[in-house]
């Protein structure tokens, strides 16, 4: 009988290693794709000066450029997605649930609405203000991100409310944001070496930095008096490690706009290697591991996007909308793995009814503060009017200048007011039905899915109705998402 050889355990070099080849094949993969027919030869001639000027000029001026942006970008936001999770003890502390990728963009398009133009190491100074600024927002309403719930209601609200302030200047000042939206949606595409060249010291920086306190990143992982015992000042390597962290993310915005999951993402997909591979789990190791996962996702997905709908197909389309859908995937398998939160309320709270003078009181305050906000809607505007020109538009004694306005404006009041009230209707049915504060047909995905419907509708068969698809699409959208998550029993599933 022969005795079989012991197997050789798996080291943290060789991880690594399998790693970095991984990225290497992907990005030659990557730089071989594109709407002009440069193969591997023509590339590899292009690398080493013997290609012809039009090869070398699509190689080294834009598939080049891609290539290292993805890895950059890739290795940034995974990086500072590990170093989040690790400090907020939290496996939803990312980039994207912080709203570091929220500030950081709101703060470029102010610039842009201003008129300034900065040079691009500006635009990521900028950029790293708001990232860090909102990142510390949210901390500091979740509580150092302790509480799994707190840091998604804090960060989901916050990325909210900034998105809607970026949208509204994005409207309001269409000339100056041009080019925003597109950028906006995560593209790694370049225009020659320049922004990589100037992005990649700032990613080393934040990369060595967040190297330099791992240790101290490891210790805190034992509590917070652990590792005061040990002489670790918690605050300061906390703090530290943030600002690192946003800067990594605030350079990969500047770089290729908000590339959304990546940061959540890459250190999940590099978890199970920690449980298996003894050394992974320290910092030192944990973070570059993260980084080459988070490059392995923003590199794989362009790949797969260029494979799929074609090079030139692909050119309108942001790499960020893969990586989207990649998350996506990556938290419904979340959801399948995650303790239920448990109802998160009481039966005294379903249960507690205000007196009759509470509720008479609310019902009189709302509906002043309703009337009062609709008699200003349809008066204010573009032209000022009065409510003598309102009885009169009424009455159909009002003269056309008052009449093309009030025809305009009236029907978008009565939108608003219906829509308004549809909304809170669906979401107090939803949140009584489910026994979940969270539950809203944003969050369960029924305005998603409605769009899309109506989207695929309308691109298909332009001439329908789209008003019974968009409730088909929401419908299925809802179901999946309660299916998902047991009927909204957990807060965080849902």
């Amino acid at each position: 009988m022969t005795l079989l050889a012991p197997r050789r355990p798996v080291t943290v070099t060789a991880v690594l290693l399998a790693g970095a080849v991984l990225v290497a094949a992907l990005a030659v993969v990557d730089v071989t794709q594109g709407s002009a027919a440069v193969g591997p030869a023509a590339v590899w001639r292009a690398v080493t000066g013997h290609a012809d000027q039009g090869d070398a000029s699509v190689v080294v001026a834009s598939r080049l450029p891609r290539a290292v942006a993805g890895i950059l970008v890739g290795a940034a936001l995974g990086v500072a997605g590990s170093a989040l999770q690790a400090i907020s003890r939290n496996p939803l502390a990312a980039p994207d649930t912080l709203a570091v990728d929220a500030g950081a963009y709101v703060a470029l398009t102010v610039v842009g609405v201003t008129g300034l133009h900065l040079p691009l190491l500006a635009s990521s100074g900028v950029a790293f203000v708001g990232g860090l600024v909102a990142a510390g927002v949210v901390l500091a309403l979740s509580g150092l991100g302790s509480g799994t719930v707190r840091l998604v209601l804090a960060g989901s609200a916050l990325a909210l409310g900034v998105g809607s302030v970026t949208s509204t200047l994005v409207l309001l000042f269409p000339e100056r944001t041009e080019g925003l939206y597109q950028w906006s949606q995560g593209s790694i595409a370049q225009n020659g070496m320049g922004g990589v060249a100037q992005m990649a010291p700032v990613v080393a920086v934040g990369i060595l930095g967040l190297l330099v306190v791992g240790r101290r990143i490891d210790v805190l992982g034992l509590g917070d008096d652990a590792a005061r015992g040990l002489g670790v000042g918690v605050r300061r390597t906390r703090v530290v490690s943030v600002v690192l962290a946003v800067l990594l993310a605030a350079a990969a915005v500047t770089l290729a706009g908000p590339i959304g999951f990546v940061g959540l993402c890459a250190p999940a997909l590099a978890r199970p290697l920690t449980r298996r591979v003894p050394g992974l789990a320290r910092s030192v190791v944990a973070l570059p591991l993260a980084g080459l996962v988070g490059a392995v996702v923003v590199l794989g997905s362009d790949v797969l996007l260029r494979a799929v709908v074609g090079g030139d197909a692909a050119v309108a389309v942001p790499t960020g909308t893969v990586t989207t859908f990649v998350g996506a995937v990556f938290l419904v398998g979340l959801a399948f793995r995650a303790r239920s939160a448990g109802d998160t309320t009481t039966a005294g709270d379903r249960l507690r009814i205000p007196s009759t003078v509470v509720f008479v009181l609310t019902v009189v305050v709302l509906a002043a503060v309703l009337v009062g906000t609709v008699v200003a809607a349809v008066l204010l505007g573009d032209a000022k009017l009065l409510l003598g020109d309102v009885v009169n538009w009424a009455t159909g004694r009002a003269g056309p200048i008052v009449s093309y306005v009030l025809d305009t404006r009236v029907p978008r009041v009565l939108a608003a007011l219906l829509a308004g009230a549809a909304l809170a209707l669906a979401g107090t049915a939803v949140q009584a039905v489910t026994r979940n504060p969270l539950a809203e047909p944003g969050i369960l995905g029924v305005s998603g899915g409605a769009g899309l419907g109506a989207v695929l509708l309308l691109t298909t068969v332009p001439v329908a109705g789209s008003w019974g698809v968009a409730f088909v699409g929401g419908l299925v959208a809802a179901g999946v998402v309660l299916a998902l998550s047991g009927l909204g029993s957990g807060t965080v599933r849902l």
